[in-house]
């Protein structure tokens, strides 16, 4: 029946959103462990001499102007076999706070062997290039999220002290997010920060990475203002590729800051000559995408936000009990008839089983909003227990007996030999099966604060029975729920309601009956609960990849939904 859709389906994909900002105490065996809010952490870093911004570049070195020139050397080995390149970042940021960045390089300074052979195509090496790149960036939009809470301080003597602190766990995306296991200690002598150490405390992934043992280290000098600055940023970081021993080191040099006030301050020489040269290479670093729009500013305030574009693949499995409060069909020619009298809706009932298969298509235009559209099918199966009263039979019955001499005893019993035993009550079983096709959009909106957040979800479906050329009525699914985000985990669990817009009534066409001349069409009063409750999970999987998990199950009806998505 077309507009069985009324029963079936909808899916959600939640725009999960969580906001920076839990406490945490951090105790570390040695240290004083002080409950630091915002406030006493700026008081801390100023009592020792720390800039409030120099946390900032144990994430990200581009954090330290606007516009700067950097050299990186990057060597990584492989299973024992050493690969090295050699390339410069350029960031420019003009009036309106865009941010350009580029790679120079020149081609045979690229994945070289220890005999300065070249390894790979240069292609492959400035793709490579771009995702360390690229992550830089990214780490810059996240730098001021460290964790006030866990700054502990150990001093070791009149001169010296380490000040240590977490990074923020909330703040970060999928694909950045293995900061949240980084430690750090600022060395600070004098109150002049000395330098920075940065070391993991769980394994994580880096790109292809799985790396167990990361060692950053930053020395600190000063620029000609006094202001501090990252002389040299060192990272030896150890694992496996592809189950092979791996491990990389970088390095990252400043050459050169600039701007209109300070004008243009040269750290090396040499290098600033390199870049200099006509004849090297640049390629311009795609950073940010249209969609979703404000991503920057909601990133400063340290929100983690998904990848703006989504595709996913969805099979939901619903049963419902279905009561009865009137039967009418349209039997072609001879109009409509109301069979109340010869089927009780109050004794018969229907048990529905539709199975759907979608694909939806999403793109978050803002970061609070999600907008998509899906197409699928959908296979009805319904059996129908109704309740035969005979009572129009028994009517004809009666009337042929008293005028035909028990003419309607005898209709009745040669009926019955023919195996259609109409003059008699009796409970008949019809089985249903049908399918659909169907097209959809929706919207999502979310809000979240820390692990906390909260969705609401709306579908507006149609369906179309399978070689039928209209479509049936709009069905409209609501879902309001709240979640939980298991941070470290990158997995959400959520509890809510759904709302399927199911009127009293469920009505169609079957198409055209040669017998009837005409349509086959029905008109039946239904009672189902429009309300039922949601329970599910939404996990992320790497970067790109998640799979969520929904179960509904209310008064009269019951629903699992599994879908896998990719974002990209």
């Amino acid at each position: 029946m077309a507009n069985f859709i009324r029963l079936i389906y909808q899916r959600v994909q939640c725009a999960l959103i969580s906001k920076n900002g839990i406490r945490a105490l951090a105790i570390v065996l040695g240290y004083i462990a002080l409950p630091y809010s915002t406030a006493t952490a700026e008081t801390v870093f100023e009592q020792y001499g720390i800039p409030n911004h120099l946390p900032k570049y144990g994430i990200s070195s581009l954090t330290q102007g606007d516009h700067i020139v950097e050299h990186v050397e990057k060597i990584t080995t492989i299973d024992g076999e050493a690969a090295k390149s050699s390339f410069y970042l350029v960031q420019t940021t003009n009036e309106k706070g865009v941010i350009d960045l580029r790679v120079k390089y020149f081609p045979d300074q690229l994945s070289q062997d220890e005999d300065g052979l070249s390894l790979v195509d240069d292609g492959d090496v400035i793709d490579s290039i771009e995702y360390l790149s690229r992550t830089e960036y990214k780490l810059r939009q996240y730098a001021d999220n460290y964790d006030a809470a866990s700054i502990v301080v150990k001093d070791i003597d009149d001169r010296t002290a380490i000040v240590s602190f977490n990074y923020s766990k909330y703040a970060l995306p999928q694909d950045v997010a293995y900061f949240r296991f980084m430690k750090v200690n600022i060395h600070v002598v004098d109150r002049q920060p000395q330098k920075m150490v940065v070391v993991n405390s769980a394994p994580f992934e880096y790109g292809r990475y799985n790396i167990s043992d990361y060692h950053q280290e930053i020395i600190f000098d000063k620029l000609s203002d006094g202001s501090l600055y990252v002389k040299t940023k060192s990272v030896i970081a150890e694992g496996t590729f592809k189950g092979k021993p791996a491990k990389l080191e970088v390095t990252t040099t400043p050459v050169v800051f600039y701007d209109d006030v300070t004008g243009i301050e040269v750290k090396n020489e040499e290098l600033f000559k390199v870049v200099s040269d006509p004849r090297i290479r640049e390629q311009k670093i795609a950073l940010d995408r249209t969609f979703p729009l404000m991503a920057d500013l909601v990133r400063k305030q340290g929100i983690d936000l998904p990848l703006p574009y989504g595709i996913s693949l969805a099979y939901r499995n619903q049963t419902m009990d279905l009561g009865f409060d009137t039967f009418n069909l349209g039997l072609g020619k001879l109009g409509y008839q109301n069979l109340d009298k010869d089927f009780d809706p109050s004794k018969s009932f229907a048990s529905v089983t539709a199975e759907s298969v979608s694909l939806r298509g999403d793109v978050f235009i803002l970061p609070f909003w999600n907008v998509y559209a899906l197409l699928g099918k959908i296979k009805v199966r319904a059996d129908i227990d109704a309740q035969y009263t005979a009572a129009t039979m028994n009517e004809i019955r009666d009337r042929l007996n008293g005028d035909f001499l028990k003419l309607g005893d005898a209709l009745c019993e040669s009926l019955a030999d023919d195996g259609l035993p109409l003059c008699d009550e009796t409970r008949l079983g019809i089985p249903l099966e049908l399918d659909y096709d169907l097209v959809g959009i929706g919207t999502t909106l979310a809000v979240g604060y820390r692990e906390f957040f909260a969705t609401l979800n709306a579908t507006v479906s149609k369906t179309r029975l399978e070689g039928q050329s209209s479509w049936g009525d709009s069905l409209l699914v609501v879902q309001p729920m709240i979640g939980y985000q298991l941070v470290d985990y990158r997995a959400q669990i959520l509890v809510g309601a759904e709302y399927q817009g199911i009127d009293s009534r469920l009505n169609g066409n079957l198409g055209y009956v040669e017998a009837l001349e005409g349509d086959f069409e029905y008109d039946v009063g239904v009672k189902i609960n429009e309300w039922a409750y949601l329970v599910g999970f939404n996990k992320q999987i790497g970067r790109h990849y998640n799979i969520t998990a929904l179960y509904n199950f209310g008064e009269t009806r019951d629903a699992v939904t599994v879908s896998f998505g990719y974002r990209f």
